[in-house]
């Protein structure tokens, strides 16, 4: 790994206009990209916002349950580094009177919590076999099904048969245009369209202390994390997610020990370099390293960030070395996968890469970083979305289509904190769009974007000639059939919520066809999607 001390500033070309405004110059391809960021939705503004509406969301949903689980977003989505439809949208459903720890000390919490002791006995670092010890009253069905005795008598809990379990009993809206995916992991995924989301179940882990002692107490020279953010890290529940460690022959019955509400709480403490070298770190990955391997995640990129930023000083994580600390990155993925190790940042024994890979996309991942390595600032031509922005010049006109961008996504931000506000669990989708589209804030906001992405959208159904159809909006996407049906049975579902309103401010002719309005409905859903994806 370079050390900090060998880090060098790229060559820096600002001046000032006549209005006293910094502009970066294009022979400067740090500042550069760090500001492109910004225009493509990655600005230190927007990751706010969106950590605020989804926390915000997350908190009153939360509020109005009548069950024993608590709902929040993970992921992308909850550290503000996705857009609202780019990447899945992670969905962690933790049982809060199901708790995991080593003691065996039953009856610690209520009668009504159902207790479970973590043995770690032949399982890889970081994954724990569970051995029930009480029964509470209100034990889930899944669970009742997911139970295991052994020789002894002994009860434990089978990953595997609940995830099976989960999948069956997952609430599937395939009226409002929903497809089930196929089980990746810890989580049940659903699709509509563009729109992925990804469910997982979780039960606490209360020993987290224990779990992150040595994690705590680790020598850190450059002060990353500071001790107060350590403090808050290890006081946060873990989590335990239904899922065992790759090529282990008790992997049916593993679960994964998980901070996801620490690794939460260390992304806030990025700064502004550090995280647009993680959001830079997934595009590659994405765009570059999951196509030789599927297996190559988002998380691994989580954990390379992680370890980069404790390990380096934090003067130069500045916006004029950001294609430096991408180097530096790279670079210790390459030494991660030459050495086929690549430490849990939390645990550093749990290695990440375990089972990961076969030879050949072992040796392919290897062979493709040497390439980024020497590709320098031309790394960013393998990144469709930069790629994209960095033709629009002046860079004034990519500033202002960034801040239509980001408009759109307040606007989308605000029509899902507003359908948040009305989410009850006695309600059906149906009765809670309703009251959405009867709340002025919530038409406003859709009105507002359908004049965004169509601004004709008035005149569609009036029109003699149409220069847009659903079939030409779905061609651009890909797997255009599927994308259709989704969209069609999205818009269909909707049509008796939406047109009562909706007809209001257009224009219809006497023989308009359902099928015209449903189109109608379906295209300005797939823009607003597609422009925010």
């Amino acid at each position: 790994m370079i050390h900090p001390s060998e880090a060098t500033c790229f060559c820096v070309h600002v001046s000032k206009d006549s209005t006293n405004k910094t502009v970066v110059h294009g022979d400067d391809p740090s500042r550069n990209l760090f500001k492109i960021l910004d225009y493509v939705g990655y600005s230190h503004d927007m990751v706010a916002e969106r950590r605020r509406v989804f926390h915000e969301k997350d908190a009153m949903i939360n509020s109005a349950r009548d069950d024993e689980i608590v709902s929040v977003t993970a992921g992308s989505k909850a550290e503000g580094f996705a857009s609202c439809f780019e990447s899945d949208y992670d969905r962690l459903n933790v049982y809060t009177n199901i708790v995991c720890q080593f003691e065996i000390c039953p009856n610690m919490f209520s009668k009504d919590s159902t207790e479970f002791c973590m043995l770690a006995e032949a399982c890889h670092p970081g994954h724990y076999k569970l051995k029930l010890l009480t029964r509470g009253a209100k034990l889930p069905k899944i669970m009742e099904e997911s139970f295991v005795k052994n020789h002894q008598g002994e009860t434990y809990i089978s990953s595997d048969l609940f995830t099976k379990e989960l999948e069956q009993t997952v609430p599937m809206d395939t009226v409002g245009g929903w497809n089930k995916g196929t089980r990746s992991g810890p989580a049940v995924p659903s699709t509509r369209g563009i729109y992925h989301r990804d469910d997982v179940i979780a039960f606490r882990c209360v020993v987290q202390r224990e779990l992150l002692a040595d994690w705590a107490k680790r020598r850190r020279p450059f002060g990353w994390p500071c001790a107060d953010v350590i403090n808050e890290v290890i006081n946060l529940d873990a989590q335990l997610v239904p899922v065992g460690c790759q090529g282990s022959i008790t992997r049916g019955m593993e679960w994964r020990i998980c901070f996801i509400y620490g690794e939460l709480k260390l992304i806030e403490h990025l700064n502004e370099c550090q995280y647009k070298l993680y959001i830079l770190l997934k595009m590659i990955n994405k765009e570059v390293l999951h196509p030789i391997c599927s297996e190559m995640s988002s998380y691994i990129m989580k954990n390379v960030t992680f370890w980069v930023v404790e390990a380096h000083s934090q003067e130069i994580f500045r916006d004029e070395n950001l294609m430096h600390v991408l180097q530096i990155a790279l670079k210790f993925l390459q030494t991660a996968l030459v050495d086929n190790n690549l430490p849990y940042y939390m645990i550093p024994e749990r290695n990440l890469l375990v089972g990961r890979t076969t030879e050949k996309e072992w040796t392919g991942l290897i062979s493709k970083i040497e390439e980024l390595i020497t590709e320098d600032e031309r790394i960013i031509n393998r990144l469709p979305k930069l790629r994209e922005a960095m033709k629009t010049f002046p860079l004034d006109e990519l500033e202002q289509t960034g801040k239509r961008r980001d408009k759109l996504e307040l606007l989308e931000l605000k029509r899902q904190y507003i359908l948040a506000s009305y989410w009850a669990p006695s309600l059906q989708r149906e009765e809670i769009d309703k009251l959405c589209w009867h709340d002025e804030r919530y038409r406003d906001a859709r009105y507002e974007m359908y004049d965004m992405v169509l601004p004709t959208w008035r005149d569609y159904l009036t029109a003699e000639s149409r220069m847009e159809t659903l079939n030409t909006v779905i061609q651009a996407i890909g797997d255009a059939g599927a994308f259709k049906d989704n969209y069609l049975r999205f818009a269909h579902s909707y049509l008796s919520i939406v047109w009562p309103h909706l007809k209001s401010e257009v224009t219809v002719k006497e023989d308009t066809t359902e099928e015209l309005i449903v189109e109608l409905i379906a295209i300005l859903r797939v823009k607003i999607e597609r422009a925010l994806s």
